[in-house]
């Protein structure tokens, strides 16, 4: 009877957790989102270079300065199931003063909250 009912708990669990990863984030060309806090000290889903590499081409690294920025998608790949977009500034601005584009793993990040989907444009 106990492995009846410890068998039937991991089915459910087990099914519940396939039904969280089957929704997908549609994410098109000329798209425009927001960027959200880092969830921790810096981005985990958002690929920047390492702190001491854009120190030394002159940028300052305040990576809570970039929460509430609109970004546009420029392209979108898909690898092996994961999805990663480059990202420039809607305000044709650099990534502190250094980086045209970013990539971002598109499901981390909006799980994350470091990527917020806004509308999409043309």
């Amino acid at each position: 009877m106990k492995k009846v009912l410890i068998f039937a708990v991991l089915v459910v669990f087990g099914l519940n957790l396939k039904a969280e990863n089957t929704n997908p984030v549609l994410v098109n060309v000329g798209d425009v989102a927001t960027l959200g806090a880092p969830s921790a000290v810096t981005y985990s889903a958002v690929k920047f270079p390492q702190k001491n590499f854009l120190l030394k081409r002159g940028a300052i690294v305040n990576y809570n300065s970039l929460a509430g920025v609109q970004v546009q998608v420029v392209k979108v790949k898909e690898n092996n199931g994961n999805k990663t977009v480059v990202l420039k500034r809607a305000d044709g601005r650099k990534f502190f003063n250094v980086l045209s584009t970013v990539t971002v793993d598109v499901d981390k990040a909006v799980q994350n909250n470091e990527l917020l989907l806004v509308s999409y444009l043309d």
